[in-house]
């Protein structure tokens, strides 16, 4: 039977991989969409003229592109929720390192232009970080254990 720690770090896995298959899907399918979505007021003469510009073209192919690699991350967090504790590299990586890595960079750019999406991003990937860190804490002498 698993702990109640070992539920709340399933927890933070479930979640994390709700916001990463959203986010993912979102703006891998349209970019537009997603600007939508999110209220981003978006010229319509600017997006279709995307295409024609190389390195605008390039910077949307290659930013769908990782955001169909967050949805497959997304995906991936399917495999800590049978068995966390052989699982911890990978809750490690995609709950730790990826969102603090994120929400540096999201801070960073907020910097420059604080947009409400960056906010909303920069905040949800630092709790899923910290609860991830909480909740591997937690389960530590759980997983040293079972080993």
């Amino acid at each position: 039977m698993r702990s109640r720690k070992t539920n709340f770090l399933q927890m933070v896995v479930l979640l994390s991989g709700i916001v990463y298959i959203f986010t993912g899907a979102l703006f891998a399918v349209s970019p537009h969409f997603f600007g939508k979505v999110f209220f981003l007021e978006i010229n319509e003469d600017w997006f279709m003229e995307i295409p024609k510009d190389a390195f605008m073209f390039t910077s949307i192919t290659l930013a769908r592109t990782f955001a169909g690699l967050l949805l497959t991350i997304g995906i991936a967090m399917i495999l800590p929720l049978f068995d966390p504790k052989k699982y911890r590299g990978l809750i490690y990586f995609t709950n730790v390192v990826f969102p603090f890595l994120a929400s540096f960079l999201l801070i960073k750019s907020l910097l420059i232009n604080p947009l409400p999406v960056l906010i909303v991003y920069a905040t949800l990937f630092s709790l899923i970080g910290l609860c991830a860190v909480i909740a591997l804490l937690l389960t530590k002498g759980n997983a040293k254990i079972e080993q």
